[in-house]
C-alpha cells in the first residue's frame, strides 16, 4: 500500500512564522532556541523534538501534542514508503 508522505512539519512552522511576520531569528529568540536549530527544522533537515514542540507552544504556535503527532505521522509515512519500496 503506497501512501503519500505528508509535508515535513517544518513547512507548517515556516507558514506560521510568515503569517506572524516573524523572522527566523526573532522566532528563535522568542522561543528560546538556537536560530540554526529552528532553520534546520523549517527546511526539513531535522525533526521536531519535545523541547521544540514545547517552545512552539509557549509562543502560541499550536500546542506541543499537535507538533509531536505531526512529526510522528511524517516519520511513519516515510518509513512506510521505504518499506513499500523494499517490498516491491
Amino acid at each position: 500500500m503506497s501512501a503519500k508522505t505528508p509535508a515535513h512539519p517544518g513547512s507548517g512552522i515556516r507558514d506560521d512564522l510568515e503569517e506572524l511576520g516573524w523572522t527566523v531569528a526573532e522566532a528563535a529568540r522568542r522561543m528560546g532556541v538556537r536560530r540554526e536549530a529552528l532553520s534546520l527544522l523549517m527546511h526539513g533537515r531535522t525533526g521536531i523534538s519535545p523541547r521544540m514542540a514545547l517552545a512552539l507552544e509557549r509562543v502560541g504556535i499550536g500546542n506541543a501534542e499537535f507538533w509531536m503527532r505531526r512529526q510522528a505521522a511524517y516519520e511513519l509515512a516515510r518509513e512506510r514508503r521505504r518499506q513499500d519500496r523494499e517490498a516491491a
